[in-house]
């Protein structure tokens, strides 16, 4: 048996030890508690098509079928195999999501805290226990940490994030475990959970190299002898630079032609996008110091070159790897608590721009920042901070260290608690997340646009238009808003339309149209338009263009089942009912208008049973009356 490579063992934990690691119950509770207002929340902007319009999460029979193949393709399989599991128990009940949200950040703690006392024990640091503990819990309550938590789609970020660290801390241990039954098993154990981080988010293709960079935090030459060379380190991740170059290639291959990521996003080069990062890591950067100004939206102007702005935000972070550089050469060989301290700093820094690096480098976005970016890169400089206080704290009388070590961490987890739950104010409902990023970006467009959204969801029209056409006059006509001042056009006119206004509303959907010719919404609202004037000829044709561009619009499909069965083809028209409810069985309206085209050719029990489906749907609420009367006319029974 070939003999097992370790470091020099630590001591082992003192009875202080243990009990220094129990209090980390404290911030995890005080996370819980921040993030418990948030758990009835509203679903938010992309939450609205990743899970609430998302079909494939609606059958788990056969997302499951899928899974294998689709775990080795571009894509967040394993995310969404959460939101499956999800929906399969409470349909689209938002407090189940929210909960594993939360359940899921509060693994991520725990995993944070094992980390961060085994990355200090390797670099054998000073009270490695205390210090992963400060540190697990900044993690747990910084408030820069709330959209991958509350946002419920940004689960992506802090799943694969999870996995990315039980991957590490596997292949750690794997490392140590040398050639023996146990080292190979907890090497498989960790690819597998590597790939599982990879079908989770794409970013979690940094690992192999933030594995590499760990093992520099070891103290000396003699330590370092102790874990297995650089060749059988290389060989341990080459298995994850495989998985990484196939998911690099799938991911690229799968946004060509993509307008909100890739090299084809519109008036936008690698060179302009990495630029531009630059100001967008030194925002978070600052956040992490001084959340404040927080934004779902922040609409950061792209840079064109290298402009003042830039420049700075690129000197800044040059100085960061420098001074980081710096003080991991200096402490390389170096034993002692203060040269573990500068390298796990040095570290801390290099894993912030690493972990960044797949959204915040040469790969286009059209999101040029969003905080949920930051979630795992965080664990950086929070451990630089933890590592650095700890030597300040260590250079005061002993008498005084404990004190002041534990007032400076508790004040600092209770006042991010205290921000963190004030943060999540602007999570409960769609109108208060984007009437906070309006009075911070008063100049975003978007923002306005999906404010006036949220007030048409709750049926404030007036308010609606306004948001609409405030975000109109911001893009004027330049032809880079072309597609989003096509949804702001066609929000006007469904808000007019709702409110009656229909000789209004046309117009608004046709300019739509003339920004974007293959905007659905704006077709299918044409549809109804026409159907409203009992033009069925009209309706039906509209609402087949909506089709050609989206098979599943349930507008159009309900436009054309209406109409056809107005026209007497009740064949065509079941037809378009059924694809309607199978493109979103949970929209009550869908089941309902299905049940009364069962209805109108005989089919009663099958109209009493799609009656029956939509009362149990959380949407019924608006049509509940409509339902009952129906099955109560049509002789259906309780």
């Amino acid at each position: 048996m070939a003999r097992r490579l370790s470091p020099e063992p630590p001591p082992p934990p003192s009875p202080r030890h243990g009990r220094t690691a129990w209090l980390l119950l404290v911030p995890l509770a005080l996370a819980a508690a921040a993030y418990a207002r948030v758990l009835d929340g509203e679903f938010q902007f992309d939450d609205l098509r990743s899970i609430s319009g998302n079909l494939a999460i609606k059958d788990l029979g056969a997302f499951l079928r899928g899974f294998g193949e689709a775990l080795f393709h571009s894509g967040r399989p394993v995310t969404e195999l959460t939101f499956a599991l999800n929906y399969s128990a409470g349909r689209l009940d938002p407090w189940p999501f929210h909960l594993t949200n939360l359940l899921v950040h509060l693994g991520v703690t725990g995993l944070v805290f094992l980390f961060t006392r085994g990355v200090l024990r390797l670099a054998r640091a000073a009270r490695p226990a205390g210090v992963a503990v400060a540190v697990a819990g900044l993690f747990a309550l910084h408030p820069l940490q709330s959209q991958a938590v509350s946002y419920v789609c940004q689960r992506a970020e802090a799943l694969a994030s999870g996995l990315y660290l039980a991957a590490l801390l596997l292949l750690l241990q794997a490392e140590r475990r040398g050639r023996s039954l146990v080292g190979v098993s907890l090497c498989v154990a960790a690819t597998a959970t590597f790939l599982l981080a990879l079908g989770s988010k794409p970013i979690a293709v940094t690992a192999p190299f933030a594995y590499l960079l760990v093992l520099l935090v070891a103290p000396s030459e003699e330590a370092r002898r102790t874990l297995a060379p650089w060749p059988r380190r290389l060989a341990l991740v080459a298995p994850w630079l495989a998985l990484d170059a196939w998911f690099s290639a799938t991911t690229l291959h799968g946004l060509e032609g993509a307008p909100d990521a890739g090299f084809g996003v519109a008036g936008v080069t690698p060179w302009t996008y990495f630029v531009t990062q630059w100001r967008a890591v030194a925002t978070y950067l600052r956040l992490l110091f001084w959340p404040s100004g927080q934004n779902v939206d922040w609409g950061l102007a792209r840079s064109t070159g290298l402009d003042p702005a830039s420049l700075g935000a690129g000197l800044l972070l040059a100085g960061l790897l420098a001074t980081a550089a710096a003080l991991w050469w200096r402490a390389r060989r170096a034993a002692g608590e203060d040269a573990a301290a500068r390298r796990v700093a040095a570290l801390g820094v290099a894993w912030f721009l690493l972990v960044l690096a797949p959204t915040s480098s040469l790969v286009p976005i059209a999101d040029v920042l969003v905080e949920h970016r930051a979630y795992l890169a965080s664990w950086g400089i929070l451990v630089a901070v933890g590592v650095l206080g700890e030597r300040l704290v260590s250079r005061l009388p002993e008498a005084r260290r404990l004190p002041v070590a534990a007032g400076t961490v508790g004040a600092a987890w209770l006042v991010l608690a205290a921000v963190l739950y004030a943060r999540n104010a602007v999570w409960t409902t769609q109108v208060a997340l984007w009437a906070d990023s309006v009075a911070k970006t008063p100049g975003n467009p978007r923002s306005h646009v999906n404010l006036g959204n949220a007030y048409r969801e709750r049926g404030q029209v007036e308010p609606a238009l306004r948001e609409y056409r405030t975000a109109l006059d911001l893009m004027g006509g330049d032809p880079f808003f072309a597609s989003l001042r096509a949804v702001a056009l066609n929000q006007v006119g469904t808000a007019l339309a709702n409110a009656g206004r229909d000789a209004e509303a046309e117009p608004a959907f046709r300019r739509a149209l003339a920004d974007d010719p293959r905007n659905a919404d704006a077709l299918a609202n044409l549809s109804v338009l026409a159907f409203k004037r009992q033009d069925l000829r009209g309706a039906e044709a509209a609402a087949l263009r909506t089709l050609a561009v989206d098979p599943r619009h349930g507008m159009a499909l309900q436009v054309l089942g209406s109409s056809r069965m107005m026209l007497g083809d009740t064949a065509g028209g079941l037809e378009a009912f059924e694809r309607a409810v199978a493109a979103d069985p949970d929209d009550a309206a869908r089941r309902f208008n299905l049940g009364v085209a069962y209805a109108a050719v005989g089919r009663r029990a099958e109209a009493c049973a799609a009656w029956r489906e939509a009362l149990r749907l959380r949407s019924a609420g608006e049509i509940a009356a409509q339902l009952r009367a129906q099955r109560t006319a049509s002789g259906c029974g309780p």
